[in-house]
């Protein structure tokens, strides 16, 4: 929409468009219904389960986030730490040697969460999913059409290690 935008004011700078014309198309596109989602999705996200970067230092990150925001450990995980945000979280988690600090994915939580029947779902979608276990907790990812790592988990997951993933404080 954006280089819609820009064409018009070129049009309008270069006098080939009114004002007015400039005017009522801007009013036009602003007042235009936005797509609609889609009818019958591969896989229905409830939440926004959590979101997990990668840093630098541990230590400095972690006490960043609970003196700004109050942050308090939901759970822990190997090799990082979970904050919680409401009933989601925010996943703190140190870089390797060679690493870069970065937003390593985010995570949608499912009702009723089956990783096989996640995998199958995605594939069927002509997407490719990989189900792991960290943990022993079973977890799915797929990368969106920009690459971007997407986690897929039940609704319930807070990031605790154990069965189930419910060792949450």
């Amino acid at each position: 929409m954006s280089r819609a935008i820009d064409g018009l004011l070129t049009d309008y700078e270069t006098g080939r468009l009114s004002r007015r014309d400039l005017v009522l198309t801007l009013a036009a596109l602003a007042a235009a219904p936005l797509p609609a989602a889609a009818q019958n999705p591969a896989l229905r996200p409830r939440s926004l389960n959590h979101v997990s970067l990668i840093v630098s230092d541990l230590d400095r990150s972690v006490a960043f986030y609970q003196r700004v925001f109050g942050l308090g450990v939901k759970s822990k995980q190997t090799g990082g730490v979970n904050l919680a945000v409401g009933e989601q979280f925010l996943g703190i988690y140190q870089a390797g040697a060679n690493a870069s600090a970065q937003i390593n994915h985010f995570c949608f939580g499912l009702e009723s969460f089956d990783p096989e029947r996640t995998v199958a779902t995605l594939g069927a979608s002509g997407i490719k999913g990989e189900s792991r276990v960290r943990d022993g907790v079973p977890q799915v990812y797929c990368t969106d059409p920009d690459n971007l790592r997407v986690q897929l988990q039940d609704v319930s997951f807070c990031g605790g290690v154990g069965a189930l993933g419910n060792d949450c404080r």
